[in-house]
């Protein structure tokens, strides 16, 4: 059963927790972010196999367009990237305060990416939300320090 705000709440539960967790892991200056990033990974291939095989599902998909192998290079990059800047974060801020910060530069980030590439128009209200999220965030960090 799929509903919208149940996922989201899931997913900002699992969110913190991971973002606490992954703090705790590079406190262990024996791990680097690198390493981290790597035993993850590796977890999540293992795992993902054995779904796989015991679906008895092709690893690898036939007939996949190369438009679609590029988008996945592209998106194997990016994730690579956010991993490890989000990783060096954790392992220099507070984790509550990167969370925070997250959701409303992402939010201003992702108005420009509509405005400019998806052609979507914005509104009062729209400005609005997003300027109370941003001077909510510099209070709740003014108040941090």
């Amino acid at each position: 059963m799929y509903n919208l705000w149940i996922f989201l709440i899931i997913l900002a539960i699992l969110s913190a927790f991971n973002a606490q967790n992954k703090a705790e892991i590079l406190k262990d200056k024996n791990l680097s972010v690198t390493d981290d990033i790597f035993y993850t990974s590796l977890f999540i291939v293992i795992i993902l196999g054995v779904i796989k095989y015991n679906e008895k599902t092709s690893f690898i998909p036939k007939n996949v367009k190369n438009g679609t192998k590029v988008r996945l290079c592209v998106q194997t990059i990016a994730v690579l990237v956010v991993l490890f800047l989000g990783g060096m974060i954790l392992s220099r801020e507070n984790t509550f305060l990167y969370k925070y910060l997250q959701k409303p530069v992402y939010l201003v980030v992702l108005l420009l990416y509509s405005i400019l590439f998806m052609n979507v128009k914005i509104n009062f209200y729209i400005v609005l939300g997003i300027t109370l999220t941003i001077l909510g965030c510099y209070l709740v960090e003014k108040k941090m320090k």
